[in-house]
């Protein structure tokens, strides 16, 4: 038997490899994380000592109050070359390594450069062949592999892209019957075939749906937040129905009324404070880092220490939030949703209040914060004029900006994203740190997808047909001769395997099982409460039975541990074996029939013909068929090969 069946993964993420050919040292690529790491605690955003700021390009090139630190060209005649040779900077025991001192002598030598950055232009080309795009991936993963000297895995066969894809696509591995009619087709698109069967799928939309709510819901620190299934019903509707990533995003940050009627509007309330108000810094924070992929939170108090955006670039995001609020009151009998509270009307009897004449936030006098009191204006991060009326609402006119085509920010965060939804990992790695200090591993390939998204007009769809025609996507997760080592994943050498979610499991259950849902019996002795809330249903059971609290899924970190494996091998009602059993017994002619019966609808593929002889062997050897089929399953849904998406 294979040891992929059984095996434990360790799965880990290391830096991407640097090309093996020289190259010139940049400032962001090279110079910076050593800065970071050694002289930005004195030279950052929170302080910078005789006003020396190392945090960018420019500002390094500036120099502070004793003149330039830098002389391109010249790295005897530059003051941060002189102090780091005699180690008099930095002043702690963190001291530069003599082969991070070399690289920046060598970068000023060179002139010190900084990476050339691609034209901010718009995308105003049709959107190409999503055949063509899958090429232009292959040529850009294909060129970082022949440098670093990596050989690629080869092509996945038919079983391992069938669940791959449908994991990835629909979130559930597909049923015994579509496994066997899909292995059993000799025609040659039926991959490209499978991928629109795939995205026409009600379940495409529930599963992407759920999927991003969760980058939300997850994380919330509100002590009682709302069920999500209106928000990811909502979701799974609009993708489903085909609605650009813009529009869909524009819709809710800009959610107005009751959440019966708009049931985006949760989205505030995932982004609200401990006691369930709405939070305008931390809409701010998360909308920078989920939606423009930048850290802009490490801005609340003071400059970013180790970036460019400054307390006031943070601060003019959130004020476009400063009058969202929770429109629940007395009078309209507690009904959740979103309001602006400058434009409400009026209660009876009361004056309306007075017209704001600009949208502006106070930062916070509450002793954490830098510049208590100060008002901020809103503005765009970009630097563009901020035209919009504040007798109105505020939302509308940021929720233009953020997705417009024109906002790289935008395009580039949301190609990275679904990347790592397919491959496990960004091109830019955290998936909310973009920034001169974190270059992504295939920039050029980051750009074209993020100028195909917004020539397509931002069609989720399109950019899947993209990603998983490729090459990339369907290698399969088997390591190869001179690719054995992690870094092999981090360059895209071979599929890295994904941890299924707590849905995810759930749902492979059902589909395994032949189960519409799996719950413990009811309690006889228990009767029902007509008045009280109807109770959770058997997948949210599950769901919060193998997520921690407030923990977000990481797709390559093993967070299951033995409760859950314990959970899975010994609760009865996962080990009836459900439907498949009953079916394979009724009928297949062989005990090597049924064998293989139970392999597809467990794992989606065939058994190998090692698998097939043990467990044929074993099957013969027991007394009642039936219960030896049960242990055949029982066996593959507790394999790693089940849990994993490789």
């Amino acid at each position: 038997m294979p040891g992929r069946l059984f095996a434990v993964l360790i799965l880990t993420l290391v830096p991407a490899v640097a090309s093996a050919e020289p190259k010139t040292p940049t400032f962001e690529g090279d110079v910076l994380p050593v800065l970071n790491a050694h002289c930005l605690q004195c030279h950052g955003g929170v302080h910078q000592k005789n006003g020396l700021d190392l945090r960018t390009l420019p500002a390094a090139l500036k120099g502070g109050q004793s003149g330039a630190v830098v002389v391109p060209g010249k790295p005897d005649e530059s003051l941060l070359w002189k102090k780091l040779a005699k180690d008099e900077m930095p002043k702690t025991d963190n001291k530069v390594s003599d082969a991070n001192k070399k690289l920046i002598r060598d970068w000023i030598a060179a002139g010190a450069k900084g990476t050339e950055k691609k034209a901010e232009t718009v995308a105003t080309r049709p959107a190409k062949k999503p055949s063509e795009v899958a090429k232009f991936i292959d040529r850009e993963i294909d060129a970082k592999l022949s440098a670093a000297k990596v050989p690629a895995s080869p092509k996945a066969d038919d079983a391992e892209f069938l669940r791959r894809a449908s994991l990835d696509i629909a979130g559930k591995p597909p049923t015994t019957d579509k496994a066997a009619a899909f292995l059993a087709d000799t025609s040659t698109n039926k991959r490209e075939k499978l991928i629109d069967e795939l995205l026409a799928s009600e379940d495409y939309g529930r599963h992407f749906g759920e999927r991003w709510v969760n980058v939300f819901y997850l994380t919330t620190v509100n002590q009682t937040p709302k069920p999500p299934e209106p928000f990811k019903e909502w979701f799974a509707k609009a993708l489903n129905e085909g609605r650009g990533w813009d529009a869909i995003t524009r819709d809710i940050l800009t959610a107005t009324g009751p959440l019966s009627d708009a049931p985006q509007g949760l989205f505030f309330y995932y982004n609200g404070d401990m006691n369930s108000q709405f939070a305008p810094k931390i809409l701010a924070g998360n909308i920078g880092q989920v939606y423009l992929g930048v850290q802009l939170q490490c801005a609340e108090c003071h400059d970013h220490p180790f970036s460019a955006w400054k307390q006031t670039d943070f601060w003019s995001v959130a004020a476009f939030f400063g009058q969202s609020a929770r429109m629940e009151t007395v009078e309209n009998k507690n009904t959740p949703g979103v309001k602006e509270r400058h434009i409400e009307e009026p209660k009876p009897g009361k004056k309306p209040p007075a017209p704001l004449k600009e949208i502006a936030i106070n930062i916070p006098n509450d002793g954490e914060a830098r510049n208590g009191g100060k008002k901020v204006p809103a503005g765009l991060l970009d630097g563009a004029k901020l035209v919009a009326d504040p007798t109105k609402s505020h939302r509308p006119p940021f929720a233009e900006w953020l997705t417009a085509k024109d906002n790289r920010m935008f395009a580039r965060a949301t190609a990275n994203r679904f990347w790592a939804h397919f491959f496990g990992r960004g091109f830019v790695n955290p998936l909310n740190d973009f920034g001169d200090h974190n270059t992504p591993s295939h920039p050029a390939l980051l750009d074209a997808l993020a100028d195909e998204f917004v020539a397509s007009n931002f069609d989720v769809k399109h950019l899947i047909r993209c990603v998983c025609l490729s090459e990339a996507y369907q290698r399969t997760s088997r390591v190869a001769p001179g690719n054995e080592k992690a870094e092999a994943e981090t360059l895209f050498a071979r599929m890295a395997p994904k941890v299924l979610t707590p849905e995810q499991v759930y749902d492979a259950l059902c589909v395994a099982l032949e189960l519409s849902e799996i719950a413990p019996p009811p309690d006889p002795k228990k009767k029902p409460n007509p008045k009280a809330p109807p109770p959770p249903t058997p997948r949210a059971v599950f769901v919060a039975a193998f997520r921690g609290p407030g923990e977000a899924d990481e797709p390559t970190e093993l967070k299951l541990g033995v409760p859950h494996a314990l959970k899975l091998m010994n609760e009865s009602y996962y080990n009836t074996s459900g439907k498949v059993v009953d079916r394979v017994l009724a009928s297949a002619k062989a005990p090597t029939d049924a064998v293989e019966q139970l392999f597809l609808a467990v794992l989606s593929r065939k058994p190998t013909a090692d698998e097939r002889q043990k467990f044929v062997t074993f099957v013969e050897k027991q007394k009642s068929p039936r219960d030896a089929y049960c242990r055949v399953v029982w066996v593959l849904l507790n394999s790693s090969e089940f849990m994993l998406n490789h």
